[in-house]
């Protein structure tokens, strides 16, 4: 009886190792993948396709057994050079797949736009020889680099047409502005280009020229005639011969641009104080002659 017992004892042993051996072991599955099935524009400089598995893959053993389960090809069948890289010392998980750079060459060689499809063997195995059971397959296309290129041209002729044009106008504000001021030199007078250009003679030119300048300094004159006897009304005299104003005046009526600020009054005080001296300048020469 002792005996049946251990024999019975050592059977029940051996089949719970074994069940625990077969319920512990779990195949091997992808998990993910970069790039994802379908995915497009894809960059073909470098192109890389990371896999993670649910498994070990870190195995120095796997890169000869699995050496001929993993192909990548083009739209036409043609096989693409690839380099497998195992031992991610950060993910023992991972394999990548990367495209051979050295041994591409002109016949194989990675096109913009292209579908490219990356074969995993279901022979592949993991570190405790689990194997995949089934192909898979991720499909991924090219980025359409002389598309992008064009959009991207197109973007920095606009840009650059919007920014010609705001500048323009901007410009052309400015020297307004600068007419409006009389800061703008105007250009100087040349008779022969003038002459050349109206199909007059060089005297004629010259006449009218002439002409229209009188006529600018007879109204520069008027104006500035003008302008001096709205000062001159502005003024009043006292006992004393000195000038007082007769109400207050905005800075701008004394010639400035600003607005506000101290600058403004200091400039505005500095040239009436200028103006009150030479009047006061000019009554002396007059009382004195009488």
């Amino acid at each position: 009886m002792k005996r049946i017992g251990a024999i019975v004892c050592l059977a029940a042993l051996i089949v719970t190792m074994t069940a625990s051996v077969c319920f512990g072991a779990q195949s091997l599955e992808l998990v993910k993948n970069y790039p994802r099935n379908e995915q497009t524009n894809t960059t073909k400089d470098n192109m890389c396709v990371k896999l993670w598995f649910n498994n070990d893959m870190d195995s120095q053993k796997l890169e000869k057994v699995n050496k001929d389960c993993f192909t990548i090809t083009d739209s036409k069948g043609k096989k693409i050079p690839i380099k497998v890289f195992y031992n991610n010392p950060k993910n023992k998980k991972q394999i990548m797949v990367l495209a051979d750079t050295n041994k591409i060459n002109t016949t194989t060689d990675i096109k913009d736009n292209t579908e490219y499809t990356l074969t995993i063997s279901g022979k592949l195995q993991d570190k405790a020889g689990n194997t995949l059971g089934e192909d898979q397959k991720i499909s991924f296309t090219t980025l359409n680099q002389g598309q992008s290129t064009k959009v991207y041209m197109i973007m920095m002729v606009v840009m650059m047409g919007g920014m010609f044009f705001f500048t323009s106008r901007q410009m052309k504000k400015q020297t307004a502005k600068q007419q409006d001021e009389g800061k703008v030199r105007e250009e100087p007078f040349n008779p022969y280009k003038e002459a050349k250009k109206t199909g007059k003679s060089v005297d004629e030119v010259i006449a009218i020229h002439e002409k229209e300048m009188a006529k600018k300094a007879a109204k520069e004159a008027k104006k500035i005639s003008r302008q001096k006897d709205e000062d001159d009304d502005d003024y009043e005299e006292d006992d004393n011969g000195n000038y007082k104003v007769k109400g207050p005046k905005p800075v701008s009526a004394g010639g400035s641009s600003y607005i506000t600020g101290r600058k403004a009054i200091a400039e505005a005080k500095k040239a009436e104080e200028e103006r009150l001296e030479k009047r006061r300048a000019a009554n002396a020469k007059k009382k004195k002659k009488k």
